[in-house]
């Protein structure tokens, strides 16, 4: 009885795992029916997808060939590329500076707006982009080949008219080299300029362009044309004149002084000149060249170089005079001494006073230092921009002052500034400060100078700067140059200005 039920559990675990086999295998069978079945449910949705995928292929190139299409077209009715998208090799010409000034200078008036050679020709030069359209006709040059460029042939009169037009309008054979070799070189624009903006707008200035080849020229070759246009100059004033020449950091004095006395200048000039350039700030005139300083032994030979050379009679009260914004500037001057030896100036008795209120006259005759000085600063001034008069002439009084304080020549213009207090400050100092006809050169200079001194020997001295600044750009900054220098108004400036003259100008009549 024992064994029975044994046999009947193995039997009975047998039969239920040849059963869950069975039914396992069913399932597995199942399974992959199922499998069969959506394979074959998938085959229509995948085929779908891949036409789908094909037509958006086939789209996308269809999309992407029309807009080739259409960039082609538009490529070929565009112009031609300008020069202008390609970098000049370094040490090329550059547009800018080496052919728009001469077509600005000697093209452009006729080539552009109303001009005639717009209405004639209908060549229009005004700008890069259409010098580079040309005429309606033909291109006017093409890039590296100035043989077959027109705008060369006509410059160089191998083609007819010959532009500009006219025997006493053609260009220099320099000129003409330049434009053809900027052709030659590709007649490109500078990078970063707008093709449509007007040459003028970026065309370098005639005095740019100098500036820019004395720069280039070694300091040896810089002063060798100083020293030549001195000699030059000098000799319109008297044939017989031979003077010598010696050279410091920023100017080369050309006189028959003695040594001694040529040196003593130029220390005496450098300093000067430092703070003059110090008090004009960063829009201070900043000459490439050294400045000549000429000195005359004879005031005949003096007046003959301002008349020769500067085409004006000169004033028995002048003695010197200076062009400093121009090639090879210079200061002239005529020596009160006669080129004899300068005796050192007397000391000074007793308490010394404050600026503007000495008392006493002081020496009659000028110094050739002061003579310098004066001339330097204002030459200064009014080449660094558009300086009023009466800053020029002010500052530069000034800036001599500090050299030969007791100068009686001071103490004259002095009294002149106190005359215009007492005469009617309010209208005196408008009409000096706007220049007006009615104003003598002497009054222009009394009132500039008293208004420095005034600013320069008071806490105004800090905003001087700023005030010299504004205006360097010109007489119509004056009420804001006043507000961002002193925050004051005009009518108070003038105010505090002429009480300042009377306390302290009064005292030395």
């Amino acid at each position: 009885m024992s064994k029975a039920p044994a046999l009947w559990r193995r039997s009975r675990a047998f039969a239920l795992g040849l059963a869950l086999v069975a039914v396992l295998e069913s399932q597995i069978g199942l399974s992959e029916a199922r499998a069969a079945w959506q394979e074959q449910q998938d085959a229509p949705a995948k085929g779908a997808t891949a036409r789908s995928a094909s037509a958006a292929k086939k789209k996308a190139a269809q999309k992407s060939a029309r807009k080739k299409g259409r960039a082609a077209q538009k490529a070929e009715s565009a112009p031609e590329p300008a020069a202008a998208t390609t970098p000049a090799p370094a040490g090329s010409l550059k547009f800018s500076q080496d052919v728009a000034p001469i077509l600005v200078a000697n093209c452009t008036g006729c080539h552009s707006g109303n001009g005639v050679g717009l209405r004639r020709g209908k060549l229009d030069l005004s700008t890069f982009e259409k010098i580079q359209a040309g005429t309606p006709g033909h291109k006017i040059f093409v890039p590296g080949k100035p043989d077959e460029s027109h705008l060369v042939l006509r410059v160089n009169g191998e083609e007819t008219p010959r532009m500009p037009q006219g025997a006493n309008n053609q260009l220099s054979d320099e000129a003409v080299s330049r434009i053809a070799q900027w052709v030659k070189e590709g007649a490109r624009l500078d990078a970063g300029i707008d093709p449509r903006a007007k040459l003028e707008s970026y065309a370098s200035s005639p005095e740019q362009l100098r500036r820019k080849q004395i720069m280039a020229m070694a300091p040896a070759e810089r002063d060798k044309k100083v020293e030549e246009a001195a000699r030059a100059r000098f000799k319109q004033a008297n044939p017989k004149l031979t003077p010598t020449a010696v050279s410091s950091d920023h100017f080369m004095v050309v006189s028959n002084l003695p040594e001694d006395r040529v040196k003593t200048l130029e220390k005496t000039l450098e300093v000067s000149y430092a703070q003059l350039k110090r008090l004009l700030g960063r829009g201070a005139y900043d000459p490439v060249e050294k400045i000549g300083v000429y000195v005359f032994l004879e005031k005949a030979d003096f007046v003959e170089f301002v008349r020769s050379v500067e085409g004006r009679d000169v004033s028995s009260e002048q003695e010197a005079t200076a062009r400093i914004g121009m090639p090879q500037p210079y200061i002239a001057a005529y020596d009160p001494l006669g080129g004899r030896k300068e005796e050192p100036a007397p000391k000074k008795a007793g308490r010394s006073r404050k600026r503007g209120q000495t008392s006493g006259e002081g020496s009659q005759t000028r110094t050739l230092a002061g003579l310098t000085i004066e001339a330097l600063g204002e030459g200064l001034v009014s080449a660094s921009g558009k300086a009023p008069r009466w800053l020029a002439t002010g500052l530069g009084a000034y800036i001599a002052s500090l050299h030969e304080p007791r100068n009686a020549y001071y103490q004259r213009i002095r009294q002149t500034a106190f005359e215009n207090y007492s005469g009617g400050w309010e209208s005196k100092s408008v009409e000096a400060l706007g220049g007006t006809d009615q104003t003598t050169a002497a009054d222009i200079q009394a009132v500039g100078f008293a208004l420095v001194e005034w600013i320069m020997t008071t806490q105004l001295r800090q905003g001087f700067p700023v005030f010299v600044a504004r205006m360097l750009e010109g007489q119509g900054q004056l009420d804001e140059a006043l507000r961002s220098a002193y925050q004051s108004t005009r009518e108070q400036f003038l105010k505090v200005a002429g009480d300042w003259i009377a306390g302290s100008y009064g005292r030395l009549r």
